[in-house]
């Protein structure tokens, strides 16, 4: 099992989402639900990137910090 961090470009915004999954397609897949289940209207998604990926293992972790992006704004 690996724990995956997506950036998600929705409406000129950059919105985390973590996912614990099997595999890559399992992994984007739940990207999908886990938006549909948060947002009371779906936003128009621009993109989804994979921007960590790591093993689950006791301790791992991420930091999700504000300013942090691998996308840029305009």
């Amino acid at each position: 099992m690996n724990l995956y961090r997506f950036e998600v470009t929705a409406n000129g915004e950059v919105i985390p989402v973590i996912i614990a999954a099997e595999n890559d397609n399992a992994a984007f897949h739940l990207v999908e639900v886990e938006l549909e289940k948060y947002f009371l209207r779906l936003p128009e998604v621009d993109d989804i990137s994979l921007y960590e990926k790591k093993k689950i293992r006791r301790g791992n972790g991420f930091v999700l910090h504000e300013q942090e992006t691998i996308l840029t704004g305009s």
